[in-house]
């Protein structure tokens, strides 16, 4: 540490002198390791005091290129993302220590778990019960146990409905948690318990889905998934690909869901300016049984459109179509799983070709929220809504990332290790 130069001694004793300098070199050694402890955590204090940041600068450069590669299915430059996501890619870029995963296992399997430091309670609080909802828990509570400022996590899960998603952040409110992290499914919906949360001195930080205009400030910060971005581009790829004046057919999980009436009308709009026509539309839950149920009314109806897009893994309205050895119509998603993967490798085996357009899964964004929650509590500035674009790829591009040893039902692509991902999908 750089300590000041002393200053000029007068007709002191030498062991008068002596004790003065000691004294000054025990204040200053006090002074700077007090830059490293803990905190209380609230919005005015900073990084140093209740813990070493992470930040892009400070990681493992190959290590954090090779995590964006990872998350985004192609390299992008670290200068290209806004600071919040860079360094959220940064704390994900560390491997959890033997003790971290400890606490990981132990974490998924309770309401609530203690880290033994740092002063700050996360919480987790999620919308729906399914795969991804239980991955998305294990990113965020992989991210949280990176931050040595996070003492507590507590979690809950609505299933799927507003009246309980209402009722568990309200609950939160009152157990004084310092931030909450939630994918804002139900949209506007929520906006009064957000407020409460935000009203009451919580840090609330959404991720994935973007919020209504009108309930964007019951919020600290939003980190959305630029919907209207990636389906704008993704049509547009359809088009190239396929021509002009094609047929297609729209799906969506819950109706009126907010991720759904962020992306479907700017895909609409690139495809019926190309004289595209929808024959049809539907909705799944985002559950294996509703998507199968949506494919056998689709072959029911006879109609044969030239493209399927949906914001979900497309399985279940391909497997007819290559069980007869038949090219299935184009895929279009935001949300691929690793079953796709599998199914698109054994159809070329078969002679069948699919094709398939996806983007990242986007189940890695609670990490984002998990990072802006502690940067806005620590105050450091966050923008109000934090931009992260996705970009789409083709499927064939990703195929090599499959492996034997990742559950079929995860999404491509998850931060989490193997292991990680299996006790993320076991956790009650």
């Amino acid at each position: 540490m750089r300590t000041a130069s002393p200053a000029r001694v007068g007709p002191f004793k030498k062991r008068t002198v002596l004790q003065l300098l000691a004294a000054f070199l025990l204040a200053v050694l006090l002074a700077g390791c007090s830059s490293t402890t803990g905190s209380s955590g609230g919005s005015g204090t900073t990084a140093s005091a209740s813990g070493e940041d992470i930040t892009a600068q400070k990681v493992d450069q190959q290590a954090l290129t090779a995590t964006i590669k990872k998350t985004f299915l192609t390299d992008i430059p670290v200068s290209d993302l806004d600071p919040v996501v860079a360094d959220a890619m940064a704390a994900a870029s560390l491997p959890l220590t033997a003790e971290q995963n400890e606490l990981f296992k132990t974490c998924l399997q309770q309401s609530s778990c203690d880290t033994g430091r740092g002063s700050l309670t996360v919480a987790i609080a999620l919308e729906n019960s399914n795969s991804f909802a239980s991955i998305m828990r294990g990113e965020a509570t992989a991210q949280a146990l990176a931050y040595p400022q996070v003492k507590r996590i507590v979690y809950n899960n609505a299933n799927g409905d507003v009246a309980a998603v209402l009722a568990n952040l309200r609950s939160l409110v009152a157990q004084k948690v310092d931030i909450i992290v939630t994918d804002p499914v139900f949209g506007g919906a929520i906006a009064s318990a957000l407020q409460q949360a935000k009203q009451a001195g919580v840090t609330v930080v959404t991720y994935n889905t973007p919020l209504p205009e009108s309930s964007a400030s019951s919020v600290s910060a939003q980190v959305p998934l630029a919907l209207c971005d990636l389906y704008t581009e993704g049509a547009q790829t359809l088009v190239k690909e396929l021509g002009n004046n094609k047929t297609y057919a729209l799906y969506t999980g819950i109706p009126g869901n907010s991720n759904a009436a962020a992306w479907q009308p700017c895909a609409k709009k690139v495809l019926d300016e190309a004289g595209w026509t929808q024959v049809t539309e539907g909705f799944t839950q985002w559950t294996a049984q509703g998507a199968a149920q949506a494919a056998n009314a689709l072959l029911a109806s006879g109609k044969e459109p030239a493209a399927i897009i949906y914001d979900d893994t497309t399985d279940d309205f391909a497997k007819p179509y290559i069980a007869e050895k038949k090219t299935p119509p184009a895929f279009l998603s935001d949300v691929m799983t690793h079953s796709w993967l599998t199914l698109v490798q054994q159809a070329k085996k078969a002679g069948v070709n699919p094709t398939s357009w996806m983007a990242s899964s986007h189940v890695w964004f609670p990490r984002f929220g998990v990072t802006a929650g502690i940067k806005i509590r620590e105050g450091q500035q966050v923008p109000a809504q934090v931009p992260v674009r996705v970009p789409v790829v083709t499927t064939d591009s990703v195929l090599d990332t499959n492996s034997p040893d990742i559950p079929s039902r995860v999404p491509v692509s998850s931060l989490l290790t193997p292991e990680q991902m299996n006790l993320a999908l076991a956790a009650p």
